[in-house]
C-alpha cells in the first residue's frame, strides 16, 4: 500500500489526514471537489481513498460510483458525520470498504490503514492459492496455465541468478521480451537497468553507434559524443531483440565484447569495461543461419549458453481464454469501457483462430474489441474481421495436421474450458477412463 487519495472540501480535515498519513510513510494526493477527486483517481490510481460524503459540487455516492466503475482495485473509506451513518452503510453496499465517523482520532486512522493492509495481504494470498489450484502462474501481465510454459518459467528462474548468456527463440509475438524482462527482474542485477536494443530498426552504422557509442567526429553527422547502450546497461541487462539481423562486422564486435567484457566506442581506441548480462532473442533459426554463413558460429555458441524456446500460442490453447480475460479487464479499466466479460461465441472464435501473430496479436485484438465495444460483454462483432469472419475448417497449408494431432488439439481445448475431467468427457462424448488414456497417450497435462 503506497498511495492515498483524500477527497474532502474541509481543509482542516485534509491537513490532519495528510500529515498523519505521510508520517506513516504513505504518499498523499488531495482533492477538494468530486470532479477533482475523480480526475485524481483516474490519474494516480491510489491504493486507498478517503472520501467525504458531502462535497461542494456533488455527493460522495456519485464519486464512489465513478470509482467503482473504473474497476481498479482500491479501498474506499467513507468520511461522514454521525447523522449520515445510513448513507455510509449504503456506500458500503456499493463497494466502499469502511466508513470513518467525524470526529476521528489519529489512532483510528492508523487502525483503518493497518486493517486495509492486512485485508490486502490476505486477498493477495487467497488469489495466489486460487491460481495454484487452477494451475495458473501469474507474473504481472504474464500469466499461463500451460505445463509447457510452467517448465519455461522454471528454467528462467533457475538461470536468472547466474551470469550466463541466454538465447530466447520463437515466433514473433510469443513473449520473448517479456521472459527476458522477468529474468532480469528475478536476477541479482534487478536494481540495475534493463535496456533493449532493436537490431532491426537502424542502419548498420547507426546500430553500431547505438550499441557501442561513438565520439564526436567518428563519422559524418557525429556532432557530439554518444554513450552506447552496452555502457548504459552497466550492472544490469541488455536485451538484443532479433539478434539474427546483426551484420557480420557488428557480430564480430559483439563477440569480442562477450569474450573480454570490453568494447571500444566508434572513433576511440580506448577499451571500456562493463558488467552486463546479455539476453538475445530471435525469430529465426540461428543454426541454419550458421550453416549458410549468415551468422557466426562462435557468436552463436557464446549467446546460446542457455536456450529458451517460446511455443506458439496455438500450441497452448488453454492460455487463450486466460490471457483474453486478463487483458479485457485491463483495457476496460484503462479506457473506462463498460465491457466486463467475453461471451461464449467470442471465446469459441478466439480459440479456433490460429494466431499467426501469437500473444501480441491476441492482446491487440482484445484491446481493439474493448475500445470499440459499448456493451457489457465482448461479442463477435467487436473482433477484427479476419477473426470474426473466419470460415470454420479453413486453415493455411502449414496448419494442416494429422487426425491424431487434431484430436490432441481438440481434447486440449476442451480440458482447458471444462471444470473437471468428467465434464470434459461428457462434452467429448466419451467416458472418463477413455479420456484419461488419451491424455496419457498425447501427454496432455
Amino acid at each position: 500500500m503506497k498511495t492515498v487519495l483524500l477527497i474532502d472540501d474541509d481543509k482542516n480535515i485534509l491537513t490532519t489526514l495528510e500529515i498523519h498519513l505521510e508520517e506513516m510513510g504513505l504518499a498523499v494526493i488531495t482533492a477538494q471537489s468530486g470532479e477533482e477527486g475523480v480526475q485524481a483517481f483516474a490519474e494516480h490510481r491510489p491504493d486507498i481513498v478517503f472520501l467525504d460524503l458531502k462535497l461542494p459540487d456533488t455527493d460522495g455516492l456519485s464519486v464512489l460510483e465513478a470509482i467503482m466503475a473504473a474497476q481498479i482495485r482500491t479501498y474506499v473509506v467513507i468520511v461522514t458525520a454521525y447523522a449520515a451513518i445510513d448513507t455510509a452503510v449504503k456506500a458500503i453496499k456499493m463497494g466502499a470498504f469502511e466508513y470513518l465517523a467525524k470526529p476521528f482520532t489519529p489512532d483510528r486512522i492508523t487502525h483503518l490503514v493497518r486493517m486495509i493492509e492486512r485485508v490486502h495481504s490476505l486477498e493477495s494470498e487467497v488469489k495466489s492459492l486460487r491460481d495454484q489450484v487452477r494451475g495458473i502462474v501469474r507474473e504481472g501481465d504474464f500469466l499461463t496455465r500451460s505445463k509447457k510454459m510452467h517448465g519455461i518459467l522454471k528454467t528462467a528462474r533457475q538461470v536468472a541468478d547466474s551470469t550466463a548468456n541466454i538465447l530466447i527463440s520463437g515466433e514473433s509475438g510469443t513473449g520473448k521480451g517479456v521472459i527476458a524482462r522477468l529474468i532480469h527482474d528475478w536476477s541479482p542485477a534487478k536494481a540495475g537497468p534493463f535496456i533493449t536494443v532493436d537490431c532491426t530498426g537502424l542502419h548498420e552504422n547507426l546500430l553500431e553507434s547505438d550499441l557501442f557509442g561513438h565520439v564526436k567526429g567518428a563519422f559524418t553527422g557525429a556532432i557530439k559524443e554518444k554513450t552506447g547502450k552496452l555502457e548504459l546497461a552497466n550492472n544490469g541487462t541488455v536485451f538484443l531483440d532479433e539478434v539474427s539481423e546483426l551484420t557480420q562486422p557488428i557480430q564480430a564486435k559483439l563477440l569480442h565484447f562477450l569474450q573480454h567484457r570490453e568494447f571500444e566506442k566508434l572513433g576511440d581506441p580506448r577499451p571500456i569495461q562493463v558488467s552486463v548480462r546479455v539476453i538475445a532473442a530471435t525469430n529465426r533459426n540461428l543454426e541454419e543461419m550458421v550453416k549458410e554463413n549468415l551468422f557466426r558460429q562462435d557468436l552463436f555458441f557464446r549467446l546460446n549458453v542457455v536456450e529458451i524456446f517460446m511455443p506458439r500460442l496455438r500450441e497452448r490453447p488453454e492460455d487463450i481464454p486466460l490471457i483474453a480475460e486478463h487483458y479485457l479487464k485491463k483495457f476496460a479499466r484503462e479506457n473506462s469501457r463498460p465491457v466486463r466479460k467475453i461471451d461464449e461465441e467470442t471465446l469459441r472464435l478466439l480459440q479456433s483462430h490460429t494466431w499467426p501473430g501469437n500473444v501480441r496479436e491476441l492482446i491487440n485484438s482484445i484491446e481493439r474489441g474493448t475500445v470499440l465495444s459499448r456493451k457489457d460483454r465482448l461479442t463477435p462483432e467487436d473482433l477484427p474481421p479476419h477473426i470474426r469472419d473466419q470460415i470454420p475448417g479453413q486453415e493455411r497449408d502449414e496448419d494442416l495436421v494429422s487426425l491424431s494431432e487434431m484430436e490432441k488439439i481438440h481434447i486440449r481445448k476442451v480440458l482447458a474450458r471444462a471444470e473437471s475431467l468428467e465434464a470434459a468427457a461428457r462434452i467429448l462424448g466419451i467416458d472418463p477412463a477413455t479420456l484419461w488414456r488419451k491424455r496419457k497417450k498425447y501427454q496432455i497435462d
